[in-house]
């Protein structure tokens, strides 16, 4: 009958996934049951799972966010704030979560985690400071997006806000905290190039396409690397060069302006790689 057929979707597919598919049906508009839906909603369940369980193991003293790239995520993730809530006050619950999931993967999960983790791990003399930065921009901009992702994924969400965030906000569920608002970043400066983030993805992206055309893997130690920009490009990846640097676990480097370049493209047009035993 149809109510066994429900529970054993519920059994094979997880709560969060069928939740998953509902959240993006558009009102209006017929919607299938198509089975590639859940698999894709299942795979988000265990990514926020993964990336929570790592932001949540980052510990540092208590700093403000002040780093530019950690400056230039929350100026993001403001944005994605303003997004969502028009969405959901116009009854677009599809477009809201569609914004979240894609910020999800494509700015925090997949870049400012990447980018910001050799940081919040930093134990050198001096790095307390930039330490805090990164594991506050990195527990800030969860919190933010469970509270975003919750109506769509409860039990996910509910989970990982009782590892940190339940005591620390006085809500002991996730469905009993605020709706995000932009009032809570109004403390954060806004950064000095509201692109930072963008410059950041940019190189990166540009000295793992070099390591995958060398057909080294991803984490491969770089020894030496030549990076070519437009002077006006490489200006604004000064600020957030050392995350870069980090991130693709680059040594000596020197960075060469192009003006056949096009701005805001990176070139790598020298790398040698540390060798494997």
């Amino acid at each position: 009958d149809v109510s066994s057929a429900a529970s054993d979707v519920y059994k094979r597919q997880g709560a969060d996934a069928v939740r998953y598919l509902a959240g993006n049906a558009r009102l209006g508009v017929d919607t299938a049951i198509d089975e590639k839906v859940y698999k894709i909603g299942k795979r988000l369940v265990t990514k926020i799972f993964n990336a929570s369980k790592f932001v949540l193991s980052q510990t540092a003293e208590v700093h403000p966010i002040t780093a530019e790239l950690d400056r230039a995520f929350v100026s993001e993730l403001r944005g994605l704030v303003e997004q969502t809530t028009e969405s959901l006050e116009g009854f677009d619950h599809a477009h809201a979560l569609m914004d979240t999931e894609s910020f999800f993967w494509s700015r925090f999960s997949d870049t400012y985690i990447e980018l910001g983790k050799a940081r919040a791990r930093s134990e050198e003399a001096g790095d307390a400071a930039a330490r805090g930065s990164a594991v506050a921009g990195l527990r800030l901009g969860l919190n933010l997006l469970l509270r975003l992702f919750a109506p769509f994924m409860p039990y996910i969400t509910e989970e990982v806000w009782s590892w940190a965030f339940a005591e620390e906000s006085g809500h002991s569920s996730i469905h009993r905290a605020s709706w995000p608002r932009v009032e809570e970043l109004q403390e954060i400066a806004e950064p000095a190039d509201a692109g930072s983030l963008e410059m950041a993805v940019l190189a990166q992206t540009a000295i793992n396409k070099a390591k995958a055309d060398a057909q080294v893997g991803m984490g491969r130690e770089v020894e030496s690397l030549t990076l070519a920009a437009a002077p006006a490009t490489i200006e604004r990846l000064r600020p957030v060069l050392s995350d870069v640097l980090a991130a693709t676990r680059c040594g000596e480097h020197r960075l060469t302006t192009r003006d056949d370049l096009e701005e805001e493209t990176f070139e790598v047009t020298e790398a040698r790689f540390v060798e494997r035993d």
